[in-house]
């Protein structure tokens, strides 16, 4: 991006030499004289002038550039979080304000060696920079841009205005990390299950768009729907649900996609689920049968696991109890299986700041740093739930923050790591900078 800015001379710029008629003689060696004066003049013009030239267009000088120059440099670390020792229970909120904007910078070494699928959302720009800057350390890159929803007399795929074919280019060299945008669900799904042709029609949508788009696949976010629209309640509409994913998969399975490096490989589909529970009544549940039926149709299982606390029952986001629960109900019906799809365990880079005893919402990292600086509070390590949180003072009531940190991130990747796990991240415009050398 050129910024090069040309600078006008003003109205006071040397135009000529000012002379005194006065002083003027008839004589030759008077005139000479003036000639001369006149010369000189109009070489240092024309001398200032190519220097103006010389710094001004050829090097055009920019301070915001030089400013994010400035930026990089200094907001880079030479050794990582873990090297310099920020992945600790006792944290200060000085430490969390100085040291989240500084990277390391070696943003291409991977420490978490799984599948590591993260969301960009258009609505947080910052995702798609830092998708960019530590696109070595994601295998696969997630951007929110489709919905699938009924027409007035059809069934349409919007959100293609919100691609970005130059960052898709920018983030994925060489087919990695693969792009599979999300496609949601939205409106009532009960005609496209029912119906054979508008079924096919709705594959037909996806299918197209990838291969026309060049995506690696997609993600699939449909089991809310399913859930609202009750799908899930009725046996046989369930069913029908699981063939659409099913035959989805299958068809995704059987196209190559043109980006993905000098290996080519099939198209993928993960598929999003709430974290399963033991309360086997609950029809909106996912269970070893959904599992036993999608078998390899699907890549991956998005879980999302995060949203255990809210507004009017305030605590942590993703109590590690409740994380390792999910994971073991999710082995279970997969340990019987030799074409389970992979786990990949969801991890929150939002937190949320709740007035007492209840309200609030959530919050993303700039906010959290915020709240840091103006309350300064101590920072409390809860030990059963793994996460860190802090209290403050506000105007309108008491407030309990809990975001998460180096070491509550630290802490679900091992998890994460123990059980041959991935993760998927909602999302990677909401967390701090320094979060990403922990990948």
């Amino acid at each position: 991006m050129e910024n090069s800015r040309r600078r006008k001379r003003s109205d006071g710029a040397v135009r000529g030499i000012a002379v005194n008629p006065r002083s003027m003689g008839r004589k030759r060696k008077s005139k000479v004289e003036g000639w001369k004066t006149l010369l000189l003049v109009s070489v240092l013009l024309v001398l200032v002038g190519a220097l103006c030239w010389v710094f001004l267009v050829q090097k055009p000088f920019s301070a915001s550039s030089s400013d994010e120059a400035a930026q990089d440099y200094w907001g880079l670390a030479e050794l990582s979080v873990h090297e310099r020792g920020l992945v600790v229970r006792n944290v200060d909120w000085d430490s969390i304000v100085n040291e989240h904007g500084r990277p390391w910078k070696d943003s291409g070494h991977r420490h978490f060696l799984n599948s590591v699928l993260v969301y960009v959302t258009p609505w947080n720009s910052l995702g798609y920079d830092m998708a960019k800057k530590f696109r070595a350390k994601f295998t696969h890159v997630s951007p929110v841009w489709y919905q699938l929803q009924r027409g007035k007399d059809r069934l349409e795929l919007l959100g293609r205005h919100d691609v970005d074919k130059q960052w898709i280019d920018a983030v994925r060299q060489d087919g990695s990390p693969m792009i599979v945008p999300r496609v949601v669900l939205e409106g009532s799904p009960l005609h496209m299950l029912v119906d054979p042709a508008e079924r096919k029609q709705a594959i037909d949508l996806i299918v197209n768009e990838c291969k026309y788009m060049e995506y690696d696949g997609v993600v699939l976010e449909a089991w809310t729907a399913w859930a609202v629209y009750n799908i899930l309640e009725n046996p046989n509409l369930r069913h029908k649900a699981l063939e659409f994913v099913l035959a989805l998969g299958e068809t995704l399975h059987s196209m190559k996609a043109s980006k993905s490096g000098s290996e080519k490989r099939n198209m993928q589909l993960h598929f999003v689920i709430p974290p399963p529970s033991d309360y086997k009544k609950d029809p909106r549940v996912f269970t070893r049968a959904d599992m036993t039926m999608l078998g390899n149709s699907i890549d991956g299982l998005s879980v999302m696991t995060y949203d255990f606390s809210g507004p009017n029952h305030p605590g942590p986001n993703a109590p590690a109890p409740w994380i390792d629960s999910t994971l073991a109900s999710l082995r279970r019906m997969s340990e019987d299986s030799d074409a389970a799809p992979e786990v990949l365990l969801g991890l929150n880079f939002y937190g949320n700041d709740y007035t007492l005893p209840q309200g609030g919402g959530a919050i993303v990292g700039h906010q959290c740093v915020a709240l840091l600086e103006k309350y300064k509070p101590s920072i409390t390590w809860d030990k059963k739930s793994e996460e860190h949180y802090f209290m403050y003072d506000g105007e309108d009531a008491k407030h309990v923050v809990f975001y998460p940190t180096l070491a509550s991130v630290s802490a679900r990747l091992n998890t994460a790591n123990k059980v041959g796990s991935g993760i998927s991240i909602w999302e990677i415009g909401q967390g701090l900078e320094y979060f990403f050398d922990l990948l």
